[in-house]
């Protein structure tokens, strides 16, 4: 990506700043990102909750690196850890799963409600 060292300085009311922060913040874009995907007309999605599942997916990405390691370091009944630990994988697999399902029927929605929006307004 190219080093980006130009400037644009762009005179707005005290409204308007506060309108495009507001703007940039729902969109989780600086404002700058904001401006250049309005300038090169992409349509800015947001999905409510996308937050919430990447916490999710990170503490679970944590715990089955917790369970990798009790695995390689634990010898008490060595016989019964690969059971224990396969099933807390499973169940973590499918948490992830239900999420990144979850996740996708959000992003579609938001899209399919972008495009009625924009067929509406005549875009």
């Amino acid at each position: 990506m190219p080093l980006k060292n130009a400037r644009i300085h762009l005179r707005v009311t005290d409204e308007e700043k506060q309108s495009l922060v507001e703007k940039a913040t729902l969109a989780r874009q600086s404002v700058s990102q904001y401006i250049l995907s309005l300038s090169e007309n992409k349509t800015i999605i947001v999905v409510d909750g996308a937050d919430e599942v990447t916490r999710q997916l990170l503490k679970i990405g944590n715990n089955i690196n917790q369970i990798a390691i009790v695995a390689n370091t634990s010898r008490k009944n060595e016989s019964e850890l690969p059971n224990y630990y396969l099933k807390r994988i499973t169940d973590y697999q499918n948490e992830i799963m239900k999420l990144l399902k979850d996740l996708l029927l959000a992003v579609t929605k938001a899209e399919h409600e972008c495009a009625e929006s924009e067929k509406s307004n005549g875009g």
